[in-house]
């Protein structure tokens, strides 16, 4: 089982560091540990009030994607954090590792995406869609690929993915968005990372940010 880290713990939230490869919530093809089942072994109780298969799971990152989320320990907490994230009150930094160089080096990417019509696991910038919206800065790059800090304005589904693979720099190892595959890396590794989550809860403000897997660096290395 890949280890998941508890960062943060206290009577309303739980903070964890979510591994490469570990799902956020149970899906139908497989049946292994997730975020929920770390999180209902921590706190049993969030069984009588959470949706079930998500219980307290108030937002999710990708399988592939690595990184901070938050999950709520009480149904009231679980509306504000929800509330919040619909809102866009809480701030969210990702860092990844894209293909090539950019063409320049921050900017802002705003495009709508919708599912895709081809695949249906994947999204796809499409004028029927919802705008999607996210501010770059490159931190870092060597001739074969970049290393971006993303701030999340918007937070849509493989919203970063999809727009990294709109401008032709996809994430490193995601096939899924056009991206080569890389010997080194799983399937189920990519090189998104949510590093840093900021946010109010009850008047108090929380701020968690955690290094991104030592694999990125291998690559920025060579």
């Amino acid at each position: 089982i890949l280890k998941i880290e508890t960062i943060f713990q206290n009577e309303e939230f739980i903070i964890f560091n979510k591994p490469n490869g570990v799902l956020t919530h149970p899906d139908n093809s497989t049946k292994n540990f997730t975020v929920r089942d770390q999180l209902l072994e921590i706190e049993p109780s969030i069984k009588e009030w959470g949706i079930p298969g998500r219980e307290g799971i108030v937002h999710r990152l990708d399988r592939q994607t690595s990184g901070l989320i938050v999950c709520a320990l009480n149904h009231e907490v679980f509306t504000l954090l929800q509330s919040s994230f619909k809102n866009r009150n809480i701030y969210k930094e990702y860092v990844c590792l894209v293909e090539g160089k950019l063409r320049t080096q921050s900017g802002k990417i705003e495009v709508p995406l919708s599912r895709s019509r081809k695949n249906r696991i994947k999204r796809e910038v499409s004028n029927e869609g919802k705008v999607s919206s996210s501010n770059f800065v490159v931190i870092d790059e060597n001739s074969t690929c970049s290393k971006l800090k993303i701030e999340l304005i918007t937070g849509r589904n493989h919203q970063i993915r999809s727009q990294m693979e709109f401008i032709g720099n996809p994430i490193l190892n995601d096939v899924l968005y056009g991206a080569k595959k890389v010997a080194e890396l799983d399937e189920n590794q990519i090189c998104l990372h949510s590093k840093k989550i900021r946010f109010e809860i009850r008047n108090k403000n929380y701020e968690f940010e955690v290094d991104e897997p030592s694999f990125f660096n291998d690559f920025l290395n060579v």
